[in-house]
């Protein structure tokens, strides 16, 4: 209830604007940060304290009108709360945007837009596959000739199963590593699919 209250004497009279959410580039490391301004784009709002901030923006995934962008900047941030990088009242003057939109960082990709970070490139995907089909290949080839050994010597042959066994069934340790996006509450996922469109449409 205090947390309403609150919001109600901060709410601006028209919450009409626009949503952002952009990857940023600072001396303090990689930073993601939700945002909502009045400003006609993400540039005019990082540059409008003369700071320079304009210079860390790296990557702009959304930037959606919205009659009500105020309110849904807030639910989001809401939602996002403990994953904030520095703290929701954050003022730190030796960490990014002090005064400036510091406490709406994150150090996480937390709406899971940037594509870039779950994507195998093609070439790692195509590499990851012949290595995987190179493995198995060789292990049916030790198979077979583990199979042909049997009727002479159960011993050697009984290492070329188990060795040809082992690159068939290998668990996939040697997959390329891919960060997994994140997974939202439906209310959640759909304000963002509705930014997203909004981003489209535009």
């Amino acid at each position: 209830m205090l947390k309403q209250i609150r919001r109600w004497f901060r709410r601006p009279s028209n919450s009409a604007g626009n949503v952002y959410y952009v990857k940023l580039f600072t001396p303090q490391g990689v930073f993601y940060k939700i945002g909502y301004t009045t400003k006609s784009n993400v540039i005019e709002r990082f540059a409008f304290a003369n700071c320079g901030d304009e210079k860390l923006v790296n990557r702009q995934f959304l930037f959606a009108f919205r009659e009500d962008a105020w309110d849904v900047e807030q639910q989001l941030l809401d939602h996002f709360d403990k994953h904030r990088a520095f703290g929701k009242y954050s003022n730190d003057p030796m960490g990014p945007l002090a005064g400036c939109g510091q406490s709406e960082l994150f150090r996480h990709d937390i709406l899971g837009l940037d594509n870039d970070l779950y994507a195998i490139s093609d070439e790692l995907a195509k590499r990851a596959a012949e290595v995987e089909s190179k493995k198995a290949g060789e292990g049916c080839l030790m198979m077979l000739i583990g199979l042909a050994l049997a009727p002479f010597t159960l011993g050697l042959s009984l290492l070329f199963l188990f060795g040809g066994a082992s690159g068939v069934f290998e668990d996939g340790n040697n997959h390329v590593p891919t960060l997994k996006r994140p997974v939202h509450p439906p209310k959640i996922q759909e304000l963002i699919d509705s930014l997203n469109k909004t981003v489209r449409a535009a």
